[in-house]
Protein backbone atom coordinates (compact mmCIF):
# COMPACT_ATOMS: atom_id res chain seq x y z
CA UNK A 1 0.00 0.00 0.00
CA UNK A 2 1.42 3.37 -0.93
CA UNK A 3 1.29 5.76 2.00
CA UNK A 4 2.96 8.86 0.58
CA UNK A 5 3.18 10.19 -2.97
CA UNK A 6 5.85 12.70 -3.96
CA UNK A 7 5.74 15.49 -6.55
CA UNK A 8 6.58 12.99 -9.30
CA UNK A 9 3.56 10.89 -8.42
CA UNK A 10 5.75 7.99 -7.36
CA UNK A 11 5.21 6.11 -4.14
CA UNK A 12 7.72 7.21 -1.48
CA UNK A 13 7.03 4.69 1.26
CA UNK A 14 5.39 1.29 1.42
CA UNK A 15 3.87 -0.10 4.59
CA UNK A 16 3.74 -3.85 5.07
CA UNK A 17 1.79 -6.06 7.39
CA UNK A 18 3.83 -7.49 10.25
CA UNK A 19 1.62 -10.52 10.75
CA UNK A 20 3.64 -13.57 9.57
CA UNK A 21 4.46 -11.91 6.27
CA UNK A 22 7.62 -11.22 4.36
CA UNK A 23 8.16 -7.81 2.84
CA UNK A 24 8.72 -8.58 -0.88
CA UNK A 25 11.03 -5.57 -1.28
CA UNK A 26 13.26 -6.72 1.58
CA UNK A 27 12.56 -3.49 3.45
CA UNK A 28 11.38 -3.00 7.01
CA UNK A 29 8.13 -4.46 8.26
CA UNK A 30 5.55 -1.91 9.22
CA UNK A 31 1.88 -2.13 10.08
CA UNK A 32 -0.50 0.66 9.28
CA UNK A 33 -3.05 1.46 11.94
CA UNK A 34 -6.60 2.57 11.40
CA UNK A 35 -5.56 6.23 11.63
CA UNK A 36 -2.63 5.82 9.22
CA UNK A 37 -0.03 5.95 11.99
CA UNK A 38 2.51 3.23 12.59
CA UNK A 39 1.64 1.01 15.51
CA UNK A 40 4.24 -0.35 17.87
CA UNK A 41 5.38 -3.92 17.21
CA UNK A 42 8.07 -6.17 18.70
CA UNK A 43 9.31 -9.11 16.65
CA UNK A 44 11.36 -11.88 18.21
CA UNK A 45 13.90 -13.98 16.40
CA UNK A 46 16.25 -16.54 17.88
CA UNK A 47 20.04 -16.33 17.78
CA UNK A 48 20.40 -20.13 17.99
CA UNK A 49 22.56 -22.14 17.23
CA UNK A 50 25.36 -19.60 17.79
CA UNK A 51 23.72 -18.11 20.89
CA UNK A 52 21.09 -20.57 22.15
CA UNK A 53 20.09 -18.32 25.05
CA UNK A 54 19.88 -15.19 22.89
CA UNK A 55 17.17 -13.36 21.00
CA UNK A 56 16.74 -10.35 18.78
CA UNK A 57 13.84 -8.06 19.64
CA UNK A 58 13.19 -5.91 16.60
CA UNK A 59 11.14 -2.84 17.48
CA UNK A 60 9.03 -1.06 14.86
CA UNK A 61 7.04 2.11 15.25
CA UNK A 62 7.14 4.64 18.05
CA UNK A 63 8.92 3.76 21.26
CA UNK A 64 7.03 6.20 23.43
CA UNK A 65 4.52 6.18 26.28
CA UNK A 66 2.25 3.83 24.32
CA UNK A 67 4.97 1.45 23.09
CA UNK A 68 7.27 1.29 26.13
CA UNK A 69 5.06 -1.08 28.17
CA UNK A 70 4.99 -3.57 25.27
CA UNK A 71 8.79 -3.51 25.06
CA UNK A 72 9.01 -3.94 28.83
CA UNK A 73 6.65 -6.94 28.67
CA UNK A 74 8.65 -8.49 25.81
CA UNK A 75 11.90 -8.20 27.79
CA UNK A 76 10.30 -9.59 30.96
CA UNK A 77 9.01 -12.57 28.94
CA UNK A 78 12.42 -13.20 27.38
CA UNK A 79 14.28 -13.05 30.68
CA UNK A 80 11.64 -15.26 32.30
CA UNK A 81 12.15 -17.82 29.52
CA UNK A 82 15.89 -17.93 30.21
CA UNK A 83 17.18 -15.55 27.53
CA UNK A 84 20.45 -14.00 28.66
CA UNK A 85 21.46 -12.08 25.55
CA UNK A 86 18.99 -9.64 24.04
CA UNK A 87 19.83 -7.66 20.94
CA UNK A 88 17.42 -4.74 20.84
CA UNK A 89 17.14 -3.73 17.18
CA UNK A 90 15.83 -0.16 16.98
CA UNK A 91 16.35 0.12 13.21
CA UNK A 92 12.60 0.46 12.61
CA UNK A 93 11.91 2.95 15.40
CA UNK A 94 10.35 6.14 14.07
CA UNK A 95 10.20 8.09 17.35
CA UNK A 96 11.89 7.64 20.73
CA UNK A 97 10.98 9.66 23.81
CA UNK A 98 11.96 9.59 27.49
CA UNK A 99 9.50 6.80 28.29
CA UNK A 100 11.03 4.69 25.55
CA UNK A 101 14.51 5.44 26.89
CA UNK A 102 13.28 4.36 30.32
CA UNK A 103 12.11 1.04 28.86
CA UNK A 104 15.55 0.48 27.27
CA UNK A 105 17.32 1.27 30.56
CA UNK A 106 14.83 -1.00 32.37
CA UNK A 107 15.69 -3.79 29.93
CA UNK A 108 19.40 -3.27 30.64
CA UNK A 109 18.81 -3.43 34.40
CA UNK A 110 16.63 -6.53 34.20
CA UNK A 111 19.15 -8.39 32.05
CA UNK A 112 22.09 -7.40 34.26
CA UNK A 113 20.16 -8.54 37.35
CA UNK A 114 19.80 -11.97 35.71
CA UNK A 115 23.45 -12.15 34.53
CA UNK A 116 22.42 -11.19 31.03
CA UNK A 117 23.51 -8.67 28.47
CA UNK A 118 21.75 -6.10 26.30
CA UNK A 119 23.10 -5.01 22.93
CA UNK A 120 21.39 -2.09 21.15
CA UNK A 121 21.26 -1.66 17.38
CA UNK A 122 20.59 1.96 16.47
CA UNK A 123 21.79 3.01 13.00
CA UNK A 124 19.34 5.90 12.54
CA UNK A 125 21.18 9.18 13.40
CA UNK A 126 17.98 10.88 14.55
CA UNK A 127 17.24 8.14 17.12
CA UNK A 128 20.93 7.74 18.04
CA UNK A 129 21.01 11.45 18.87
CA UNK A 130 18.39 10.93 21.60
CA UNK A 131 20.74 8.45 23.33
CA UNK A 132 23.67 10.85 22.93
CA UNK A 133 21.82 13.87 24.35
CA UNK A 134 21.04 11.86 27.50
CA UNK A 135 24.60 10.44 27.66
CA UNK A 136 23.15 6.93 27.41
CA UNK A 137 25.63 6.17 24.62
CA UNK A 138 28.19 6.00 27.46
CA UNK A 139 26.19 3.30 29.24
CA UNK A 140 24.96 1.41 26.16
CA UNK A 141 27.16 0.61 23.21
CA UNK A 142 25.16 1.49 20.10
CA UNK A 143 25.73 -0.73 17.07
CA UNK A 144 24.90 -0.20 13.40
CA UNK A 145 23.47 -3.70 12.79
CA UNK A 146 22.84 -7.03 14.52
CA UNK A 147 26.00 -8.65 13.14
CA UNK A 148 28.15 -5.85 14.55
CA UNK A 149 26.39 -6.15 17.89
CA UNK A 150 27.33 -9.86 18.05
CA UNK A 151 30.97 -9.43 17.00
CA UNK A 152 33.44 -10.73 19.54
CA UNK A 153 30.82 -12.63 21.50
CA UNK A 154 31.29 -16.31 22.24
CA UNK A 155 28.91 -19.00 23.44
CA UNK A 156 29.41 -19.61 27.15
Amino acid sequence: MCISVGLTGRCLANWWSSVDAEDPSGGPYRRQGATGQVQFEVFRSSLAPNFPDGAVLRVLGDLDMAGAPRLRNAVVSEVGAGTRLVVLDLTGVDHLDSTGLGAVVGALRRLRTHDGELRVVCPEPRVRRVFEVCDLDRVLELHVDVDTALEGMTVQ
